[in-house]
């Protein structure tokens, strides 16, 4: 499931930004759709502009409420909506074209693994994007238990900042926007109150954890970005066209 809505702050109306000459979810979309992991593959948004979009392009979509808090609520009303059946749900947000299969694996076997939700990240590799608020940072615990997300740098180094090659290793670490829940966990997150940290750091994950639920997290060698800010925006579209070259 792809979660999509308009009302993006950092970068209006983002789902339908232009990459490689179509709008930014329908790349997501045929992104996923390509990779074989996935048994069916759906976006969900409250928007008639990003629906029309994506049934022109040949996708299922399905139509949630424009009142929802965060893309997982979107995803669970999704799947309630759309009577789907499954035994773990996905969650590729729907700003991660670049978002490869090996990530996708990972979140779902976390949570065959046996954790409530399972999701992905990969070293942040420089101090500029640890440093970066649009960046956010996740560190782990025993058996990669999720224990916090921040924007913030974290884990702080009271030494100071992290040499290249401690970036490049498993206690700095960059999340990756995939989700993997069972139906059980979704709807369970979908029902909790918000969270004090959730508010403060605007981190949908924050919620769940801070409600006890668990959380987690594989390493993948490397992972492309998201597009969250314009610049995001500008570096995916010079990726794309490098590797159509």
């Amino acid at each position: 499931m792809i979660p999509a809505r308009l009302a993006s702050r950092r970068l209006p109306r983002k789902p339908l930004a232009d990459l490689g000459g179509t709008s930014l979810v329908v790349r997501v979309w045929e992104r996923v759709s390509a990779l074989g992991v996935v048994d069916a593959v759906a976006v969900a948004t409250d928007s008639d502009e990003i629906a029309a979009v994506c049934r022109a392009a040949g996708a299922a979509i399905v139509m949630t409420d424009e009142t929802l808090e965060s893309g997982t609520h979107r995803v669970a009303q999704a799947v309630a909506r759309g009577g789907l059946e499954a035994g773990v749900v996905v969650n590729v947000q729907g700003d991660e074209p670049f978002v490869a299969a090996d990530a996708v694996r990972v979140a779902v076997e976390e949570v065959r693994a046996g954790w409530d939700v399972g999701t992905v990240a990969t070293p942040v590799r420089t101090a500029a994007a640890w440093r970066d608020p649009a960046v956010v940072k996740v560190v782990r615990g025993e058996h990669g238990r999720a224990l916090y997300f921040s924007r913030s740098p974290i884990p702080h180094s009271r030494d100071g900042g992290p040499t290249a090659e401690a970036l490049g290793e498993g206690d700095f670490l960059r999340h990756v926007g995939v989700y993997a829940y069972t139906p059980e966990a979704l709807a369970r997150w979908a029902a909790l109150p918000a969270a004090p940290l959730e508010r403060i750091e605007q981190l949908e994950q924050l919620r769940p954890l801070a409600a006890g639920m668990g959380i987690g997290v594989g390493v993948v060698p490397d992972a492309a970005r998201g597009v969250d800010t314009p610049e995001d925006l500008e570096a995916a579209r010079s990726r794309w066209a490098a590797e159509r070259g």
